[in-house]
């Protein structure tokens, strides 16, 4: 007997838990679906269809925003069966407003809510007092069908619960309550109806960037540019070279990618109070073909985001910090540092002065069939592929003659330490390149001079004996010949 009762009361546990289970499941089931729609089986708030309407105001006190529907012709690119691609012309209707570029989403959701929304709870038939729920002051949402008749939802307060919003619809002085969610919908203000996106074009990739100067706490940092011909962007100011391929891209995709991430204050008072009025980054840029300024101020309080301006427009909005790494960059690390790279198949000679000699390599480099190839190196011809290999070491030592600081007020002045003269098979545009290596004043290293102009770049001394330097490189050589001589 005692066992079958201590089965009744296991089994009892076990169907308390499975209904606990079974309510608590139900719970955030009904949670999420109101979350997302209102049942059918609800009376709605009103009687309408989205697809019908023809314009929609939301009116926040002494603001008034109006959204209209429009129709445009909008080009895409299809492919058919074959694999061809064209282009062709679609209607489609938009939401606009006259004073600012729209988050169709938002409006979407508003229009969406307009015609879905349904009745919670009834409240009051007759209500006396209005300010009870927050309806003497409410939000009011006006729609225009495309038939001409018009209806509108007022939204006041939150309940007590704060799990729905008091509301009224047209023709009816009853007061009801409805959804959490759609009553936040249907209080959307300016702000929330904005584009995220800043610019006028809608996909923007880093091709449609073509300038860029870049400032840094009022600092000018650099003034770039995309060359069409070569397919590169360079630095034009304070310098003429070559970007880092690694590093400056950065700038470029973190312009053609940014987005508002939440707008904060439209005609502020004081834009010191966002960092504004000095600010700590500035990028002017061309995209498609139009001008664009991006200011960024001070972090918020917990450095997530940078306050922001663009243009000479009033309205501060807030981006995301996580992708903005690069803005501290060094100006050297931006730039291609080597004095002159050039391939070794374009070169047919080269002269290296340093260290009291005179090393001449004659070059026939040929990228495409290496059996043609020929060097010589002081009279002495490359016979085996480590010749080879040791000869085009020291090549590579000439050429990776890099720049580890910059100095644009210096005037180099007294004779080259080190020479490198090369003779190219073509003009582009120079026959012939000298790069020269003259001392610095303090004895750090060297001043790098091409064809007699100097950029800025400076070199230390130190980088001739690094691994992958030319006094390491030329040793290497050197020592390999003697020892294929010996064999």
């Amino acid at each position: 007997m005692m066992k079958d009762w201590k089965k009744i009361i296991v089994l009892a546990v076990v169907l308390v838990v499975f209904i606990g289970a079974f309510v608590f499941l139900s719970n955030i089931k009904d949670t999420q679906n109101s979350d997302q729609t209102d049942t059918d089986s609800e009376e709605r708030l009103l009687n309408i269809d989205r697809e019908e309407i023809k314009s929609i105001t939301l009116k926040h006190g002494q603001e008034e925003l109006v959204f209209n529907k429009e129709e445009v012709e909008v080009e895409s690119e299809v492919t058919d069966e074959e694999g061809n691609t064209k282009t062709v012309t679609q209607k489609k209707e938009i939401w606009t407003n006259s004073d600012f570029r729209v988050d169709e989403s938002k409006i979407n959701n508003i229009a969406l809510s307009a015609e879905i929304t349904t009745i919670t709870r009834t409240i009051d038939e007759d209500p006396q007092n209005l300010a009870a729920y927050g309806l003497d002051d409410p939000i009011v949402v006006s729609i225009l069908m495309k038939d001409g008749s018009s209806h509108y939802i007022e939204i006041g307060g939150q309940t007590p619960t704060q799990d729905s919003y008091y509301a009224r619809r047209s023709g009816d002085r009853t007061v009801y309550t409805i959804s959490k969610y759609r009553g936040e919908i249907f209080s959307y203000g300016k702000f929330d109806i904005m584009s995220k996106n800043l610019y006028e074009k809608d996909e923007v990739t880093a091709e449609d960037i073509t300038a860029l100067t870049f400032t840094r706490n009022g600092e000018k940092i650099f003034a770039s540019a995309y060359d069409t011909s070569s397919s590169k962007w360079y630095i034009n100011w304070p310098l003429e070279v070559e970007v880092d391929v690694m590093e400056f891209p950065k700038f470029i995709e973190w312009l053609s990618g940014v987005n508002v991430a939440e707008y904060i204050e439209k005609n502020p008072s004081d834009l010191s109070e966002y960092g504004l009025d000095k600010p700590s980054y500035v990028f002017d840029f061309v995209l498609d073909g139009k001008e664009y300024s991006i200011k960024l101020g001070s972090k918020n309080e917990d450095d997530t985001r940078y306050y922001a301006q663009l243009n000479d427009e009033p309205t501060v909005f807030a981006v995301s910090s996580s992708s903005l790494n690069f803005v501290d960059s060094p100006l050297i690390d931006l730039i291609s540092r080597f004095i002159f790279i050039p391939n070794i198949a374009d070169v047919e000679k080269l002269v290296i002065e340093m260290d009291g000699r005179v090393d001449t390599l004659l070059i026939n480099a040929n990228n495409e069939d290496k059996s043609k190839e020929e060097f010589f190196f002081n009279g002495r011809k490359m016979e085996t592929d480590k010749e080879v290999s040791l000869f085009r070491g020291y090549y590579q030592g000439a050429i990776g003659i890099i720049a580890d600081r910059l100095d644009f007020e210096a005037k180099p002045e007294g004779k080259a330490e080190i020479r490198l003269t090369y003779t190219m098979k073509e003009a582009k545009p120079d026959k012939v390149v000298v790069v020269e290596l003259i001392p610095t004043n303090d004895g750090y290293g060297y001043y790098l001079v091409k064809n007699g102009e100097y950029f800025g770049f400076v070199m230390g001394k130190r980088q001739l004996d690094k691994d992958h330097g030319i006094n390491t490189l030329y040793k290497k050589l050197i020592d390999g010949l003697a020892e294929s001589s010996s064999e």
